[in-house]
């Protein structure tokens, strides 16, 4: 059921990505490219929200129905990480809401921008830290007669969590990186001097 919904949910990611891969020109300006930002948050976050939900809603059917301890505690582990993606999810949605709001200036722009690319790349760290964790949880709950289900089931729900969230989070952030070359364009032109902020574009 988890790889199945892993790989519809990086159908959907993929047909995301390409719809944002579109070229805008510079006409357009910061703001294009700020709005673009947003969206690609926005669609990443529902896809997380998702995600959470179908865990949530899985895992608590799982938990009460499965026969064995492990897969019992292996589904308990899977709820709670759903509520734990779900409010994540949901906060971030959120803060994006008001984020629209603002009126950000182009080197404001810029900087949520590495940051955003930044937070998906420290993420990406940690969701190695969290499969290799749900490794060695598995391994061990395989090697000891003490409290063994529990250290089985719930490793083995850390390694998918920690699977489906590096995957996602290596995939929001080359989406973003997509855009480094025109970020970059966008600051390089533009002109901070004494008499105000100025823009110079050869159009093409």
């Amino acid at each position: 059921m988890y790889i199945k919904s892993i790989l519809l949910i990086l159908l959907i990611l993929g047909t995301v990505g390409n719809s944002y891969g579109q070229e805008i020109s510079f006409k357009d300006t910061i703001i294009a490219y700020n709005n673009r930002r947003m969206k690609v948050n926005k669609v990443g976050m529902e896809v997380l929200c998702t995600w959470g939900i179908a865990n949530i809603a899985d895992g608590g059917i799982g938990y009460f129905t499965a026969k064995q301890d492990q897969w019992k505690y292996f589904h308990e582990m899977n709820a709670l990480w759903g509520v734990v993606n779900t409010g994540i999810a949901a906060l971030s949605l959120a803060n994006g809401r008001k984020e629209r709001e603002e009126r950000l200036n182009a080197q404001q722009s810029y900087d949520v921008y590495k940051k955003s690319k930044r937070i998906y790349l420290v993420n990406a760290g940690l969701d190695l830290v969290y499969m290799a964790t749900g490794v060695v949880l598995t391994k061990y709950g395989e090697n000891t007669k003490s409290n063994a289900a529990i250290f089985t089931g719930f490793g083995k729900s850390i390694v998918i969590q920690g699977a489906f969230l590096f995957i996602f989070d290596n995939f929001m952030y080359t989406t973003h990186g997509r855009y480094d070359g025109k970020w970059r364009q966008i600051i390089n032109e533009i002109n901070v001097s004494s008499n105000g902020i100025g823009i110079r574009h050869n159009f093409k």
